[in-house]
């Protein structure tokens, strides 16, 4: 009688979805704004659960999904992967009883699920400096982009960017073209924000944090005189902290375009592990993915850090270089050419003292400490293995060639960085060249 009135259901909502498609879509806008009230809620959700459905699976049979586990409410994934739904139960009323871990036991087991994960929260690094928010026009993004895409395409997966920064170039934001998406009442114009569910993936975090990783980026990719372009996924909100659906759906919204070479994710979390992005990233590989390896002096080898400790052949997990390894003649500019003389303090190590380490599981190093940052005319400096992956992005960006797989833009990579003895905490005891 149960499964009678719940395709009796479905068969009523499946009629309006055809009879009402305007209100429907309405209906849905609810849903989504109010999905996002109950994310920025609770900062670490005990009742939020990330869905992947078989690929495809209808409209109809995902309504009659959602029905037999009584969730409240749900978020989808359009602009990146139809099959992801964040699945939001009332706190504290889960059906049959027990916890969100048991909920996720009894759905892993079912056969018209494909993968199942929890919704965490993620934070990107903190700086030591605050700047206004701020709230983006689109028009000033529309200003900065190409006309056409040519070279190396670098997707960012961070707080977004601050599209009038004055040390970006005149034109350097990604072309949708015929990959644009259109969801939410929005259309796609130079990248995405997952945050707000729209097509402005300005940076208003307090700390910049996107804009400074692209700039460093740029800054690689314009001194090798290289034709690129930047698209930028806005995953994180202006506090910093990503939810773990968004990353999905932004690295999914980066890894589906063609013409995206590589992806960077400069920011991660430690003990768990996350099966459907590290499944999503081994699928990508003609994309090379490069990933901080963390701030916290850790070993991942023991304790591991994602999303640089997955098993994947097409990441690059990258540490932070000591400031003195950089520095030459005190200058710690990242573009200026510096080599390994002595380790920093007598220490038989050149990697910062904040930087994570692997001899199995972070690949070479980067400049990551004391770097400096200029906004509104004031010098920051800025420390972290986020700053370090970015200059390796740029850096890789320099070294692709067309048709080029992610695999192999990796090996390019770790081929032409420089060997140190003194980096042997490290995977292949290589720094990328300071140029």
């Amino acid at each position: 009688m149960k499964k009678v009135i719940v395709y009796c259901f479905a068969f009523l909502l499946l009629a309006t979805v055809g009879c009402q498609k305007e209100a429907l879509n309405s209906e849905e806008t609810e849903i989504a704004k109010e999905t996002e009230i109950l994310q920025k809620t609770f900062t670490n959700p005990n009742n939020e659960l990330v869905i992947q459905y078989p690929v495809g699976t209808t409209e109809a049979q995902k309504i009659l999904k959602r029905a037999e586990y009584n969730i409240q409410s749900y978020k989808k994934c359009e602009c990146a992967d139809p099959t992801l739904e964040l699945w939001i139960f009332e706190l504290g009323k889960l059906p049959n009883g027990g916890g969100i871990e048991e909920k996720k036991a009894v759905i892993r087991g079912d056969e018209e699920v494909e993968g199942v994960d929890f919704n965490t929260e993620i934070k990107i690094q903190d700086d030591i400096f605050v700047l206004s928010g701020g709230v983006g026009n689109v028009g000033d993004g529309l200003q900065k982009q190409v006309s056409v895409n040519q070279g190396v395409t670098i997707a960012v997966l961070d707080t977004g960017i601050d599209y009038n920064y004055n040390d970006f170039p005149e034109r350097f934001l990604y072309n949708s073209n015929d990959t644009a998406c259109n969801d939410n009442g929005y259309d796609e114009l130079f990248g995405w924000n997952f945050v707000d569910e729209n097509n402005n993936p300005f940076d208003n975090h307090y700390g910049r944090h996107g804009t400074i990783v692209t700039n460093l980026i740029i800054s690689q990719l314009e001194s090798d005189n290289i034709n690129y372009q930047i698209l930028p996924v806005k995953v994180a909100n202006q506090t910093g902290n990503i939810d773990y659906f968004d990353a999905l759906c932004g690295f999914k919204f980066a890894a589906n375009k063609p013409d995206v070479d590589i992806i960077n994710m400069s920011f991660g979390w430690y003990h768990q592990e996350r099966e459907l992005l590290g499944k999503f990233i081994l699928e990508a590989t003609d994309k090379l993915v490069v990933t901080s390896a963390g701030n916290k002096g850790l070993d991942n080898d023991q304790i591991p850090h994602y999303p640089s400790s997955y098993d994947s052949e097409n990441i690059l997990a990258i540490a932070a270089l000591s400031n003195q390894v950089n520095s030459v003649g005190g200058n710690s500019n990242p573009n200026v050419n510096g080599s390994i003389t002595n380790p920093p303090g007598g220490n038989m190590s050149a990697l910062a003292y904040f930087s994570n380490i692997g001899v199995s599981s972070v690949d070479i190093a980067a400049p990551g400490e004391q770097l400096s940052f200029m906004y509104n005319n004031e010098t920051f400096y800025i420390d972290g293995t986020s700053y370090s992956a970015a200059l390796t992005s740029g850096y890789s960006g320099s070294l692709h060639v067309s048709g080029m797989s992610g695999i192999e833009l990796k090996a390019t990579v770790i081929e032409n960085s420089v060997f140190s003895p003194y980096l042997n905490e490290i995977l292949h005891s290589k720094r990328i060249p300071i140029q």
